[in-house]
């Protein structure tokens, strides 16, 4: 007998994710077992010894090639289950009831209940009261019946399994709804052994004389087309397109336009996945460019845009797709996107832009700790992993092709707007991208000018379609007065990089980053006019003002400073954790999310790092080890430091004013040299542009130097 126990698992806080631990040891030996969370890379591997784990995405595929039998469904009222609704009702299981009902996930997927007030409640818990004065418009619609009590389960849920076990009350109440449904009392929480054998007992029966399942009707799934354009792609692309041949979305096509590569990626992809149509460019036309031929010959109601380095889970495209089809308005969706080598750290939840038209992905480098299901209204949604209505496209004309590559989704998702249409965010449509990962696709290793030109085209490019989108989309007025401001920030810019030149500070940096700030500045001189005819073409389809557009532009026209430093973020799946952690010498693979780039400390060799208000980094002992050292600083607010280490809260800590100082936290358990530690610093936090006249809007927690553990006496 093979089950799939689908539920959130540790440490994820449902009811459900430590009963599933604990009955792990008394179905083990009577069954094959799969465990199917959401998201597999969040689990804390160690409780769940070695039963294999998959995503929840992976359900039907492994129904269909028999490799498990019965899913059985752990389902608590609680936003965490919201990703199996689907999944139940699909595919027909054991669900094990644990609190009276589910009416908050209802609310959240109302393809389920059409109870606008319930969700309407769920927006204000999750946005605050001005969710309240949002237009109806807004509330998903449905036409199925309204809820009319707390125990939906009757008509959603509990008639599409093949058995119900729940709380003696429950199930007598169940008993009387769903008289087609097998219903059995659930044993006391406390005694796992006898719920393992109510559910083996069950499952036995179910599995032995499987009940016939009434279908309920199946939306008509609208056609989609999923668009990759590859450029020497041929080591990095077939994971991607495996991925998009393997979803389970039932009305798909998929196209990789190639753009003249020269290793063969066209070919290789005929040769290995013939159900992909592959247009080959006869010339290199980049991102936008590639996606425009795509776009063009496109029958499709959707297009899926998609990078070569990412990979979905098997229901993106759904995903994707059940949100777009809820409003007519909708003109985008975008994806979560996971970093693919440290995959709880966030690489895009939409793209967040300033005044000064600098773009960047919403949270990225920021660990993924919203469980949230509930789409997001969003300035824009990234180009690597996004839906946009193929009638919209080709109405707008799609990409810009004088963007060769970058910002060109920032433009396009302006234009979308200015038309009037909305823009969300789908956390529950899932890719892992390989962040930076398609300049990897040359085969050949580069030398580090190679890589230097690389970097500066790259920068050049974001600056000069930066300024691009400024001229193309605000109003007359407030182009000029931006691109004022602009000036003025340029000329502050440049002061900082000569400085920095002149004193030897990052030289190859600072003269790479103003080299491509000039170039670009001079291009969209050379071709204003040109870029102010595209702006005439484009304001045909405009539908809004500029003033409905900001309320979802940051304020500010400086570079966006406050991600935090990029390039060391890990997590524990990629982290290299060291006994004594000093920042600047050796903090390169032992920090976590939630760092700002290394400052140098005056007379010393190493440096120090501003946090966040949420940080982890990853370091090991050297001896069993009770006490934890941070040598660390505050700036113009009381921090309020709460310390995590493992899964022990250390509790609040106080941290003096000024200069750097040590602090040593006693730990109530020895920690085993023998493991890597994850340490977790929360805190309040200032940004300086609060309190002063700045434009520093970073967010700033503590100052640290340096960690480590000791063994104490």
């Amino acid at each position: 007998m093979k089950l799939a126990l689908v539920s959130p698992l540790p440490p994820l806080g449902s009811p459900a994710a430590g009963l599933v631990v604990d009955l792990l040891p008394h179905l083990r030996d009577h069954a094959e077992l799969r465990l199917l969370p959401h998201a597999p890379e969040q689990a804390d591997r160690e409780r769940i010894d070695s039963t294999p784990i998959d995503p929840c995405a992976d359900l039907p595929h492994l129904l269909a090639t028999g490799a498990v039998d019965l899913p059985v469904y752990f389902v608590a009222d609680d936003l965490l289950h919201a990703h199996q609704v689907r999944f139940v009702r699909e595919f027909p299981g054991l669900l094990v009831l644990l609190t009276p009902g589910v009416h908050r996930i209802l609310a959240a997927l109302t393809e389920e209940s059409g109870d606008l007030d319930a969700y309407r409640e769920l927006l204000v818990e999750e946005h605050g009261e001005t969710a309240r004065g949002w237009p109806e418009r807004f509330l998903w619609r449905s036409d199925r019946e309204r809820l009319r009590d707390r125990l939906p389960l009757a008509g959603v849920l509990c008639r599409r399994s093949l058995g119900v076990l729940a709380p003696s009350g429950i199930a007598g109440l169940l008993r009387g709804r769903c008289a087609d449904v097998p219903i059995d009392d659930l044993p006391s929480f406390d005694d796992p052994s006898a719920i393992a054998a109510k559910i083996l007992e069950i499952a036995r029966r179910v599995i032995a004389r499987p009940r016939a399942v009434t279908e309920l009707p199946q939306p008509s799934w609208p056609s989609v087309d999923v668009v990759i354009v590859s450029y020497n792609s041929r080591r990095i692309i077939a994971p991607a397109l495996r991925s998009i041949v393997d979803q389970d979305y039932p009305n798909l096509t998929c196209t990789v336009v190639d753009n003249a590569s020269t290793d063969g990626t066209a070919q290789h992809v005929r040769d290995e996945f013939p159900e992909v149509d592959v247009v080959a460019s006869p010339t290199n036309v980049g991102f936008s460019g590639g996606n425009n031929i795509a776009f063009a010959r496109s029958k499709a109601k959707y297009v899926v845009l998609f990078n070569q380095d990412a990979v979905a889970r098997r229901d993106f495209v759904r995903e994707l797709v059940r949100v777009a089809e809820r409003d007519d308005n909708v003109g985008a969706v975008g994806a979560k996107m996971l970093m693919m080598r440290c995959p709880t750290i966030l690489n895009s939840t939409g793209v967040i832009m300033n005044e000064g038209g600098f773009a960047v992905d919403r949270c990225i480098g920021d660990k993924d700790v919203d469980p949230s299901p509930v789409p997001d209204r969003v300035f824009a949604a990234c180009g690597g992993a996004k839906l946009v209505r193929t009638d919209l496209l080709q109405k707008l004309g799609g990409f810009d092709p004088s963007f060769f590559m970058y910002c060109e989704d920032v433009d396009l998702c302006w234009r979308l707007r200015l038309a009037g249409k909305e823009i969300l965010y789908a956390p529950l449509a899932v890719v892992y991208h390989d962040w930076h990962g398609d300049l990897d696709g040359d085969a050949d290793p580069q030398s580090k000018e190679e890589i230097d030109a690389r970097t500066q085209r790259r920068r050049m490019l974001c600056e000069r379609n930066r300024m691009q989108c400024v001229i193309k989309n605000y109003s007359f007025g407030t182009m000029l007065r931006t691109l004022l401001r602009l000036r003025r920030y340029d000329k502050i810019r440049y002061r900082h990089l000569d400085h920095a030149i002149a004193n030897g500070i990052d030289v190859d940096a600072a003269r790479l980053a103003r080299g491509a700030i000039k170039e670009a500045n001079r291009w969209c001189v050379l071709h204003f006019f040109s870029i102010l005819r595209r702006r005439f073409r484009s304001r045909a389809f405009r539908r809004v003002s500029d003033e409905d557009v900001t309320a979802y532009i940051d304020p500010g026209v400086g570079e966006p400073h406050h991600v935090g430093d990029l390039s060391i973020v890990n997590d524990r799946h990629s982290a290299q954790s060291t006994a004594r952690l000093q920042m600047g010498l050796n903090d390169h693979r032992a920090l976590g999310s939630g760092w700002h780039p290394l400052e140098q400390v005056p007379g010393e060799e190493s440096g120090a790092r501003w946090c966040k208000r949420r940080a982890w980094l990853y370091i090991d002992a050297e001896t069993p080890s009770r006490k934890l050292m941070l040598r660390l600083g505050r700036g113009a607010i009381e921090p309020n430091l709460h310390v995590k280490v493992g899964a022990q809260d250390l509790g609040r800590h106080s941290v003096e004013h000024g200069d750097l100082h040590v602090i040593e936290i006693d730990l109530p358990i020895a920690q085993d040299p023998a493991k890597a530690i994850e340490i977790e610093l929360r805190c309040d936090a200032f940004r300086p542009s609060d309190i002063a006249d700045s434009d520093d809007r970073r967010e700033l927690g503590v100052r640290v130097a340096e960690v480590w553990l000791e063994s104490g006496s």
